[in-house]
């Protein structure tokens, strides 16, 4: 193989993924303040009184789907407004699977936090790249993965994080389903000072 491979270090991993999570995190706001916009300013004006009166809203009630019915009616949505939300929140759960996904299949397995770390996703045969399918199901499942870390639902994105600390190779949930696995890449200058 052109780089030899080795498994990821905890921290180099942590850290790598904790870049994304930063960066998508950004992206998903970023999604909220400029998508209104497109809207027109008395969209924009209702999103933005909407959003401040479900902040005053308890996260079990943002769960609870009828509750949320009859907030919504409450306020008197408009039709754009509620345009604008259902594009926010598929926009907010596409984004994340679409990153990774675009770093699978385009970026030779790599995400901005794995490319910093020497990072890399691989096939588990022989180190090679995912199929289309496998880096599409693992893209899939790591972005709604990052989503729960971005919502109420946060203890199950915890629980999902823990899987790599119980098995041989580090991997997550998305990396045993779909037959994938994360690795250090060393580059050939270091490899020979590595086995010296």
């Amino acid at each position: 193989p052109e780089n030899s491979v080795a498994p990821p270090p905890w921290f180099r991993r942590i850290v790598a993924y904790g870049m994304d999570f930063l960066l998508l995190g950004v992206l998903i706001q970023l999604l909220g303040i400029f998508l209104p916009k497109t809207y027109g300013p008395e969209v924009e004006k209702e999103f933005q009184e909407l959003v401040l009166a479900a902040s005053h809203v308890s996260p079990e009630e943002q769960f609870d789907s009828e509750k949320m019915a009859n907030f919504l009616k409450e306020r008197k949505v408009s039709n754009d407004t509620y345009a604008l939300l259902g594009l926010i929140v598929v926009c907010a759960v596409l984004l994340p699977c679409v990153y990774f996904f675009l770093g699978e299949c385009f970026f030779r397995g790599t995400s901005l936090g794995k490319a910093t770390f020497g990072l890399k996703t691989v096939g588990m045969k022989a180190g090679s790249p995912p199929s289309f399918l496998a880096a599409l199901m693992r893209s899939i499942l790591k972005g709604l993965a990052t989503l729960t870390l971005l919502s109420p639902l946060l203890p199950l994105g915890l629980a999902y994080s823990i899987v790599p600390f119980f098995n041989r190779d580090r991997r997550a949930l998305h990396d045993l389903l779909s037959r994938t696995l994360t690795v250090q890449t060393l580059s050939p200058s270091a490899a020979p000072a590595a086995t010296t």
